[in-house]
């Protein structure tokens, strides 16, 4: 009887829809869809090269609703935490789900919700067998594969192209190469199975030249990625250029996050990704090595990675050094531009290791989810700030040791989440937030924020 009730709505979904003009959204202009996502955005700094890689592999590879898990649901960026857990929960109740029509008859999907998710997921049947072809067979015959060639170049001419002669012979700051800017980048992806890929990168004003001696190897930047997901209790295996997003960022933020705008509500907690490919072009935000994520328990997953790559940074000597390589840097640059003599003599100067672990636990009915997470940060060189005031609590010296718990728990209509952080030098960070739906047109949220003067991370936000 319950199943002709349901069959019964799904009728009726389907002949109040059918009359919107709006509707079925088929055949859909990404790029239209993509700015209308996030048009009302007001962060200036957004990476919407990650929104726009993110979001297009779900539109490529929509997200089967009657397969899919907390973790998949969250790294849609789309849905909130209370409906991620009223879909699971009527799952868990209902069985799954006859159409996509059905979304109405869970609390919290209303239809503006559903019209944004429809480019991004599907409803169809478990299938009863995975697919056993080897990696490199799937690799070679998956259908989502993307070439991508961009050539930009600014047709005046800017004052680091002038002769030397004209700009006082300051041979330090004329760039070296042509006005041109290369791009090439090559993906081949099929969701929740594997990611493999590269970057080749030329800014405009960089040499393209082979020269090992000067850091110089053709193309001024390089990257690549090889991701495998779901293969037995291997969750994800991460090989090359990859980022990380645990708890609420404050250890671990690179990824796709959507800050701050008029939708506010929706934006405050920062979702639980875990291994993510990076396939950007910013030359400073992301790890090159390995991590994995493996399953002990269907509720309980263990991740540890490492990452050891050189970064760019005026160095200069130590005297207070005894080590002949040692040196002092004020901080990391992340412009990843190399167009002068003095850039390029900054390229790849300080040895950056980095490598932690992380635990998460979930709940059986996905309401509650923790996490216990290490960070451990070595340079070759002694991070000093310049003396000065707005300095006086920076971090100083080599290493630096960090630990964090978070949490995150929904009880109906509420959801609370927090993440607090210990760094090596005793200084604590933390913050805490709630969201709740009052009614169908009034949503609340609170959030507490406080970083200690003497709280030091690296790679959070």
């Amino acid at each position: 009887m319950q199943k002709w009730l349901r069959l019964i709505l799904v009728f009726f979904s389907l002949t109040r829809i059918a009359f919107a003009q709006d509707y079925p959204r088929l055949n859909q202009n990404f790029d239209l869809l993509l700015q209308e996502l996030v048009a009302q955005q007001e962060d200036e700094n957004l990476n919407y090269e990650d929104i726009y890689e993110n979001l297009f592999q779900f539109y490529q590879n929509p997200i089967n609703l009657n397969q899919a898990t907390a973790d998949e649901l969250t790294a849609l960026f789309l849905l909130t935490p209370q409906q991620i857990v009223s879909l699971l929960t009527y799952k868990s109740e209902k069985g799954y789900l006859l159409s996509i029509y059905e979304l109405q008859a869970i609390p919290g999907f209303d239809l503006p919700t559903i019209y944004k998710i429809l480019p991004f997921v599907t409803v169809q049947d478990v299938p009863l067998l995975q697919n056993h072809k080897a990696l490199l067979q799937r690799i070679g015959e998956n259908k989502n594969q993307a070439l991508m060639l961009r050539y930009d170049r600014t047709l005046q001419r800017r004052k680091g192209y002038t002769p030397p002669d004209s700009i006082g012979s300051r041979l330090t700051s004329r760039y070296l190469g042509s006005p041109d800017r290369y791009i090439l980048r090559y993906r081949n992806s099929h969701a929740q199975d594997f990611s493999v890929g590269f970057t080749i990168e030329k800014d405009a004003g960089e040499q393209f030249a082979w020269h090992p001696e000067r850091r110089q190897y053709g193309a001024d930047f390089y990257s690549g990625h090889l991701q495998i997901y779901n293969q037995g209790k291997i969750k994800t295996l991460a090989i090359g250029d990859y980022q990380l997003q645990f708890g609420q960022g404050l250890l671990l933020a690179a990824g796709f996050f959507v800050g701050k705008g008029s939708e506010t509500i929706t934006t405050l907690r920062r979702s639980n990704i875990g291994i993510r490919p990076f396939t950007s072009v910013l030359e400073s935000a992301f790890f090159r090595g390995a991590a994995l994520t493996y399953r002990l328990r269907p509720q309980l997953e263990i991740t540890a990675f490492y990452s050891g790559k050189k970064s760019d940074a005026s160095v200069a000597n130590n005297p207070d050094s005894l080590n002949s390589n040692g040196g002092l840097f004020s901080g990391i640059q992340a412009s990843g531009f190399h167009r002068t003599a003095t850039e390029l003599a900054n390229k790849h100067q300080v040895g950056e290791r980095v490598m932690g672990s992380n635990i998460t636990f979930k709940s059986f009915d996905q309401h509650f989810s923790g996490g216990l997470m290490l960070v451990y940060t070595h340079f070759t060189q002694t991070l000093k700030r310049r003396e000065a005031l707005y300095n006086l609590f920076e971090f100083t010296g080599q290493e630096n040791l960090a630990g964090s718990m978070n949490y995150s728990y929904t009880w109906q209509n509420i959801n609370v989440f927090g993440e607090t952080a210990i760094s090596g030098s005793g200084g604590l960070g933390t913050i805490n937030g709630l969201l709740a739906s009052l009614s169908k047109n009034i949503d609340f949220s609170l959030v507490y924020r406080n970083y200690g003067r003497r709280f030091h991370t690296f790679y959070g936000q």
